[in-house]
């Protein structure tokens, strides 16, 4: 079996913006939680790259949360093309509330070199740089916690 490399136009589709935070990367996906300390828009996203393994291969990507999906999808592809799908939803956290997700890629006569999934907080409609810079910075309280004391 050949081994496939991703290439510079693969690195530049799987970076991760400035303002986000890397989840997962890997090949085979994540499932996880998020929570915020106060109401917040997220939005969660993921990006995959695989390689056709013979003719007609695909690659599609889900986000799966709160019972629905979302999923994007590149191929059917002929053999050793590269494929790249990326899908992203946004979502309200509830403050102290955890959200659970998937994000995972699935393939049809392909192979999967790297998969990432990253969320990033949307700024409130009329938020200043500056005070999204400073909200950002607070610590999440958990109850009955003080700021000096670990959580249990």
């Amino acid at each position: 079996m050949a081994h496939f490399k991703l290439n510079d136009v693969d690195e530049k589709f799987l970076h991760t913006p400035q303002d986000a935070t890397l989840i997962f990367a890997g090949a085979s996906g994540t499932e996880t939680f998020i929570e915020r300390e106060r109401d917040t828009v997220v939005r969660i996203s993921i990006k995959s790259v695989a390689v056709a393994t013979a003719d007609g291969g695909s690659l599609e990507v889900v986000i799966e949360l709160d019972g629905q999906t979302a999923s994007g999808q590149d191929g059917p592809a002929p053999i050793e093309s590269q494929l790249r799908a990326s899908q992203g939803v946004q979502v309200l956290v509830k403050a102290g509330q955890r959200l659970a997700f998937k994000a995972y890629p699935k393939t049809s006569s392909a192979q999967v070199m790297r998969t990432i999934v990253w969320t990033a907080d949307m700024k409130p409609i009329g938020m200043r740089d500056s005070d999204a810079d400073h909200a950002a910075r607070q610590p999440v309280m958990h109850p009955g916690q003080t700021q000096d004391q670990p959580v249990n």
